[in-house]
C-alpha cells in the first residue's frame, strides 16, 4: 500500500494546472453519489436487503464504466466533501455520518480506484469503510484496516503523523522511581535522564520556560511554566461546539445511570403504591430521552420494561399491569404525534435506531411512517418508510388506508402500491374504492395493484374501468384482465369486439381484449378472429386494419395449427399490409 506526506498547498497547485472536461467531471460525480448511497444503504439496512444490494450494484456499475473510459479515478479527500481534478464532486457537512469526514479524520487524503476492480473487490472495500463508521472514534482506524485488505485495485494516501502510531514505533514510556519515605519531605528528586524526558516531552506539548533555549540543565525544571494559548488542533470557532458536545454526553451518561438505577429499584419494590411512584419517575424520564431524540437509549427502556415485566411474579399482578399501561402509553395516537413533530422539525439524525424504535411501537406509527414518506427528500429513507408501511399494513389494513387522502396524491399511489404488493385478496374490496377515484393517476396506480393479485374478482373491476373516459386507463385495464376460464368475463368481453364502436377504441385496447378472447380457445374465437381478418371494404381505413392486425397478433398467440390454418388464408387477402402480417406471424410460428 502506497502511503506518503501530503501538501495540502502543492495539492491546491497541481489541480489548477487542469482544465477537465465537464463531462468527465460529471461522470465522477455519478460515481461519487452511488458510492454515498451504497455506504449510506449499508448502514441503515441489513446487508441481505434487496435495496443495499441494488446500491452496491449501481456503485459498482458506475465505478466500473467510468475506470473503462479514465483508467483511474483519484479522489481528493476535504473534510467534508470529495474533489476530483479541482472540483467538488460529493459533499456531506454532517458530522456524525459524513463519508469524507469519516476518512479525512483518520488521515487519509486520497482515494484512488484502478481500472480492473472487480465487485468482490468494492463489496469487501464498503463492507471495510462501513465496519469502521461502526466503531467508537478511539477504536477506528480506517487506515489499517485497508492496508490489512491489500486491496489489488485500490490506493490511497494517509498524512504521515497520522501513521506514526500504527507502523510499529514504539512509545518511549517515562520510569520514575519514588521512594515514599520521602514523601514527608514535600519533594521529589528526578535524576538527570528523567529530567531530559520530561523536558523532551514538555516541548513536544508546546510549554516552555525561560530557560528553555539553555535546554533541560535547569534544576527548577518545573519553575516558570507558561501554558501556551494553543496545546491541540482545536481552534476557537470550535470550542462552542466542543464544550455542546461534552454537556451532551455528560447529560446522557447521567440520565443513563438515573434509568438504570430505577429499573433496580423497579425490581426489588413490591408494594404497589411506591412502584408506581417509581415508574412514574421512569416516564418522565423517557419522555426526555424521546425529547433528545436518543431513540437507542428509549428502545433500551422499553426493552426492559418488558423484561421486568415477564419477571415479576403473579403475586404481583397489579405491577405487571401498570408496566403493561406504560407500554400501551408509549403507542397511543398522542405519543406517536410526539414523534411526528419531531421528524417535521429534522431533530431526528440517526434513523437507524429510530426504524428499530419503530418497529418496537408498530402499526401505531402507520400515520408517521406515511409523514416520513411524503416529506422526505432522501430515496432509502423512503424506501425503509414503505418497506414499514408494507410491514405494519399487513397487520392493520385499515390504519393504512386511512393515510390515503385525497390532498395527498403521491402518498395514496404509494398506498395503493403497497397494496399490491401484499397481494392479498382482502385487499380487493379497498382497491376497488380507488378504482372508482376522481383521479386518473390513482385509477392508474389502482390497476398497476390490482395486476398482481392472483383472483377471478379482479377481472370484475377491469372490466368497469374498460369504459373509463381516458383512454390510457381503458388499454391498461384490458392489457391486465387474465383469463380463468369463466364464461361472463368472456362474454363480455366478446360483447364489446361486436360492438359498432369497437374499431375507435384505441389499438392498444383492440390488440389487448383480442389477445384475451384467443386465450380462451374456443370456436367463437376462431370465428370472430378470422372475420375480422377477412373484412374487408372499398375504402378500407386505419381504424379497420388495426383490428385486423389486432386479429393476426391475437392468432399468432394462439399458436396451433388451426390459428395457423387462418393466417394462412389471410396470406392470400387483397390487402397487402394485412397479408405480410400473416406471412411474417406464420413464420413466427415455424420457427
Amino acid at each position: 500500500m502506497h502511503l506518503a506526506k501530503l501538501s495540502n498547498a502543492n495539492n491546491a497547485t497541481e489541480e489548477k494546472k487542469f482544465h477537465p472536461d465537464p463531462v468527465e467531471i460529471k461522470n465522477a460525480k455519478q460515481v461519487l453519489k452511488s458510492f454515498g448511497k451504497a455506504f449510506f444503504s449499508l448502514k441503515i439496512y441489513p446487508s441481505i436487503n434487496p435495496s443495499v444490494q441494488k446500491s452496491i450494484d449501481t456503485f459498482a456499475k458506475d465505478l466500473k464504466e467510468f475506470l473503462n473510459v479514465y483508467r483511474h479515478l483519484k479522489i481528493n479527500i476535504q473534510e467534508f466533501s470529495f474533489t476530483y481534478k479541482g472540483e467538488t464532486v460529493f459533499q456531506d457537512e454532517e458530522k456524525k455520518r459524513s463519508l469524507p469526514f469519516l476518512l479525512f479524520k483518520d488521515g487519509m487524503r486520497e482515494l484512488i480506484f484502478y481500472k480492473g476492480l472487480d465487485e468482490k473487490e468494492i463489496q469487501d472495500f464498503l463492507r471495510v469503510i462501513k465496519e469502521g463508521s461502526e466503531l467508537p472514534p478511539e477504536d477506528s482506524d480506517l487506515v489499517n484496516s485497508l492496508w490489512e485488505k491489500d486491496f489489488a485495485h485500490i490506493r490511497y494516501f494517509a498524512l504521515d503523523e497520522f501513521l506514526e502510531s500504527e507502523i510499529g514505533q514504539e512509545n518511549n514510556k517515562i520510569y520514575v522511581k519514588i521512594d515514599q519515605n520521602k514523601f514527608s519531605e514535600g519533594k521529589i528528586s528526578f535524576s538527570p535522564e528523567d529530567r531530559i524526558e520530561l523536558y523532551k516531552r514538555r516541548m513536544a506539548l508546546g510549554f516552555h520556560s525561560s530557560k528553555d533555549e539553555n535546554g533541560p540543565d535547569d534544576d527548577r525544571i518545573t519553575d516558570n511554566l507558561v501554558l501556551p494559548s494553543h496545546i491541540t488542533s482545536i481552534n476557537e470557532e470550535e470550542i462552542p461546539e466542543v464544550k455542546t458536545m461534552v454537556s451532551e454526553s455528560r447529560a446522557a451518561a447521567r440520565l443513563n445511570e438515573l434509568v438504570n438505577l430505577l429499573f433496580e429499584i423497579l425490581s426489588l419494590e413490591e408494594r404497589y403504591d411506591r412502584f408506581v411512584a417509581i415508574l412514574s419517575v421512569l416516564n418522565q424520564c423517557y419522555l426526555e430521552i424521546v425529547h433528545k431524540s436518543d431513540f437507542a437509549l428509549a428502545l433500551f427502556l422499553l426493552n426492559r420494561i418488558q423484561e421486568l415485566r415477564q419477571s415479576l411474579s403473579s403475586e404481583l399482578s397489579e405491577n405487571k399491569k401498570s408496566l403493561e399501561r406504560f407500554l400501551q402509553d408509549v403507542k397511543t395516537e398522542r405519543s406517536v404525534s410526539r414523534l411526528t413533530k419531531l421528524f417535521l422539525d429534522k431533530r431526528i439524525k440517526n434513523f437507524e435506531s429510530f426504524f428499530q424504535y419503530l418497529k418496537f411501537l408498530g402499526p401505531n406509527t402507520i400515520p408517521l411512517l406515511g409523514e416520513i414518506w411524503e416529506h422526505s427528500e432522501d430515496t432509502l429513507l423512503r424506501e425503509k418508510a414503505s418497506d414499514f408501511l408494507q410491514e405494519f399494513g399487513k397487520k392493520n389494513l385499515n390504519a393504512l388506508i386511512r393515510i390515503a387522502k385525497n390532498d395527498r396524491l403521491a402518498l395514496s399511489r404509494e398506498v395503493i402500491a403497497i397494496l399490491g404488493r401484499l397481494g392479498e385478496r382482502s385487499v380487493i374490496l379497498h382497491l376497488e374504492k380507488f378504482s372508482q377515484h376522481e383521479d386518473k393517476s390513482i385509477r392508474l396506480a389502482t390497476i398497476h395493484a390490482l395486476k398482481k393479485i392472483e383472483d377471478e374478482s379482479v377481472n370484475k373491476l377491469l372490466m368497469e374501468l374498460i369504459n373509463d373516459p381516458y383512454s390510457e386507463v381503458r388499454a391498461l385495464a384490458a392489457q391486465s384482465l387474465k383469463y380463468y376460464g369463466n364464461k361472463a368475463t368472456f362474454d363480455q368481453v366478446m360483447e364489446f369486439a361486436k360492438r359498432k364502436d369497437f374499431k375507435k377504441r384505441s389499438k392498444a385496447e383492440k390488440k389487448a381484449l383480442l389477445k384475451f378472447l384467443a386465450k380462451s380457445q374456443s370456436e367463437e374465437a376462431y370465428s370472430l378472429l378470422g372475420s375480422f381478418l377477412k373484412k374487408w371494404t372499398i375504402f378500407s381505413t386505419n381504424l379497420q386494419n388495426e383490428i385486423r392486425l389486432s386479429a393476426v397478433y391475437a392468432l399468432e398467440a394462439m399458436a396451433n395449427p388451426k390459428a395457423a390454418k387462418i393466417l394462412k388464408e389471410g396470406t392470400r387477402l387483397r390487402n397487402k399490409t394485412i397479408r405480410e402480417a400473416c406471412r411474417l406471424s406464420l413464420m413466427r410460428l415455424t420457427l
